[in-house]
């Protein structure tokens, strides 16, 4: 079993929180990062809740995580998550 990859971020409210990275990806088709990752928390259902963004690193080195509004690229994120969940990583 792989280690637990645990990253400390600070949210859009300010908050900062730790989250474990699922995925770190580049999609082909259009050459940006994407981050998933939880909190590990489940919904009713019993579902780890996971979130995806866009992962832009700035000029002066830090690294901003700006959500997926672009519909188009939401289905490819959503693609790259079920190939992720049909290899069990």
């Amino acid at each position: 079993m792989s280690e637990k990859e645990i990253l400390n971020i600070v949210d859009e409210n300010g908050v900062a929180k730790q989250v474990e990275v699922v995925a770190y990806f580049t999609l082909k088709t259009n050459g940006k990062d994407y981050l998933i990752y939880t909190e590990n928390k489940t919904d009713a259902s019993g579902n780890v809740e996971v979130s995806v963004s866009e992962v832009v690193e700035q000029e002066d080195g830090t690294v901003v995580f700006n959500g997926v509004d672009d519909e188009a690229v939401w289905v490819e994120v959503k693609k790259v998550m079920l190939d992720i969940a049909k290899d069990g990583e």
